[in-house]
């Protein structure tokens, strides 16, 4: 949860080697919590279930509360629910029932929970994200209702994600005000109940006389072009990760080092927890994930960090993110100089593994489908000797903790300014090049290999965690072009770029470091003068017109205060 002065950081544990018969609990421990949190997922996307995600917990104690009931009691209720239209619902409960009765393994209670917790928070996330979407192009869906103020009224009540009438409108039904219902417990004179009634009596005399069949169109179909581009989450079979709350882990009281979780049940007998071994000091605390990743199980913890308060005094500097390093700053420092190094490695390591390995997989496919059998033998012995994983999973883990690393000490070294041409250096303000952005098609193959999406997403996740934590404010702008604008004279053109690392400015001949050059140009950006969503078309043009600006200001003749000076010293020479 951020706030405004914390950062909620996501931290890695790694965990000692696990026994066969462990890994063999744990493997199925992961598939029963996918299975039924595909389930969930499955149910709670359907129509009849959308609104429960916002009130979770009742419709947790209402599964609780008829798979606690007898058979005869459990099938009428089963019944009744079909009958009343909640499919989704009854097979829900079957399904749980059915796990819970059965004799092989299944979940523990307090698992399946965790899994409807969490569907439900991911699909509020969603819903959520489409009302704020249709509040960004407000203009482009409601704009012809802006001078009718009793519309916007019932445009904006049935915008209420968490209340029933926004799932009413996103089925194309036609939402009408209801008076509120008594909760639990509760009079009718009570005063909550009364504000309800009156803010009730209120929207109902504003909407009278709303065409509210036209306007409940004009919202589905709004709604409707916005789930075109926002999907709901898929609902995929996941087997490789679990969540375990407090209430499913602990710690030995003698060996700290030492986990303990809830393992699933078989029958009606609870399994022993599974013992697993923490490798490093760090406290644990509220919700742990486990996720297998290249067949090694780590475990992920949220901790809370506090941030400092935002930096008022400082510089302001401009950040390009390179590929022989990190990046590059406006101020002519580099960062992570071996960055480039271990990409390039790894990459071309991979390339090669993965020729050889294509080979490979061609020779065996054809030994395989031959007569003899001999050949099918020898197909076998490939498959089995010479096309496993397990090394280059290994490899490739550890290449991706190397980089991680690397780009940790770049960003590290701005934010505390120390470091080659940073020592002593606070920085208030980083500009940075909008790292969401696709990257070029241009490329060939070999590059588009080594800038992969995921290092250029880590970076962006770093900056943006480590500015929040030391109070330092980021600012995105629009990179296109940036590497081929001259930082003297703003000329644009693609033949600046003489070389990979090099710009030699075609006008005023300035020559310097390609990243360089882009980092000052980023900084300049800072202004807002380019659009951060502009094309790369388009932002050309608005260079070019800069440009021409720029020559059309007189200038100072060169040299002009050496000169006045000169002259006032032979002056006093004649005299």
């Amino acid at each position: 949860m951020k706030t405004g002065k914390t950062l909620s950081l996501t931290v890695t544990s790694s965990l000692a080697p696990i026994p066969p018969e462990t890994q063999a609990d744990l493997d199925l421990l992961c598939e029963l919590y996918g299975r039924t949190l595909q389930k969930f997922q499955m149910a709670f996307c359907t129509h009849e279930l959308r609104q429960k995600v916002w009130n979770w917990r009742s419709f947790r104690d209402e599964i609780v509360h008829c798979l606690n009931l007898a058979q005869p009691k459990f099938d009428a209720l089963l019944e009744e629910l079909k009958a009343q239209g909640n499919r989704s619902q009854a097979e829900l409960s079957k399904f749980l029932r059915a796990q819970q009765m059965s004799e092989g393994p299944h979940l523990q209670a307090r698992h399946w929970k965790l899994c409807l917790e969490e569907t439900s928070q991911g699909l509020r996330t969603y819903w959520q994200t489409v009302k704020a979407e249709l509040k960004r192009q407000w203009g482009r869906f409601f704009g012809r209702y802006s001078n009718e103020p009793q519309t916007l009224i019932y445009i904006n009540w049935i915008l209420r994600e968490s209340e029933p009438q926004f799932y009413m409108a996103s089925q194309g039904k036609v939402p009408y005000p209801q008076p509120p219902k008594l909760n639990p417990k509760e009079t009718d004179a009570e005063e909550k109940y009364r504000k309800r009634l009156t803010a009730f009596e209120k929207l109902k005399k504003d909407i009278e006389n709303v065409k509210r069949y036209a306007v409940a169109k004009r919202v589905y179909c709004a709604i409707k072009k916005v789930r075109r581009k926002i999907r709901l989450p898929h609902c995929r079979l996941s087997s490789n990760r679990a969540d375990f709350d407090s209430s499913c882990w602990r710690l030995n009281s003698k060996d700290q080092n030492e986990l303990r979780l809830t393992s699933y049940a078989e029958g009606k007998k609870k399994r022993q927890p599974i013992a697993l071994r923490i490798l490093g000091k760090g406290a644990l605390r509220g919700t742990l994930q486990l996720i297998k990743k290249f067949d090694v199980y780590e475990l992920r913890v949220c901790r809370l960090v506090l941030c400092k308060e935002q930096r008022s005094e400082g510089e302001i500097l401009g950040f390009d993110t390179g590929y022989t390093e990190v990046g590059a700053l406006s101020n002519g420092a580099f960062v992570g100089q071996k960055f480039g190094e271990k990409l390039t490695r790894y990459s071309d390591y991979c390339k090669e593994k993965g020729q050889k390995r294509n080979k490979l997989w061609a020779k065996a496919r054809e030994l395989g489908n031959s007569a003899k059998e001999k050949d099918r033998r020898k197909a076998q012995n490939i498959f089995k000797h010479n096309l496993g994983r397990k090394k280059h999973n290994a490899k490739y883990r550890r290449a991706q903790d190397s980089i991680k690393q690397e780009v940790n000490k770049a960003i590290s070294s701005i934010v505390n300014g120390k470091g080659k041409g940073l020592d002593g250096v606070i920085v208030k303000e980083l500009v940075i090049e909008k790292l969401s952005a696709h990257m070029g098609k241009t490329r060939s193959k070999n590059w588009n290999r080594r800038l992969s999406s995921w290092v250029r997403g880590y970076i962006r996740q770093c900056l943006e965690q480590k500015c929040k934590q030391f109070g330092i404010r980021l600012t995105q702008v629009n990179a296109c072009h940036s590497s081929r604008v001259c930082p003297a004279c703003f000329y644009p053109s693609k033949e600046n770029r003489v070389s990979t690392d090099r710009v030699k400015c075609r006008q005023c001949g300035y020559e310097g470091h390609a990243d360089t050059c882009a980092a000052k140009e980023i900084l300049r950006r800072r202004s807002g003068d380019i659009p951060l969503y502009a094309p790369p078309g388009k932002v050309l043009e608005m260079l070019m017109v800069q440009y021409q600006r720029g020559l059309e200001v007189p200038k100072a003749p060169p040299f002009s205060c050496k000169t006045r000076l000169y002259e006032s010293e032979v002056e006093k020479k004649d005299l």
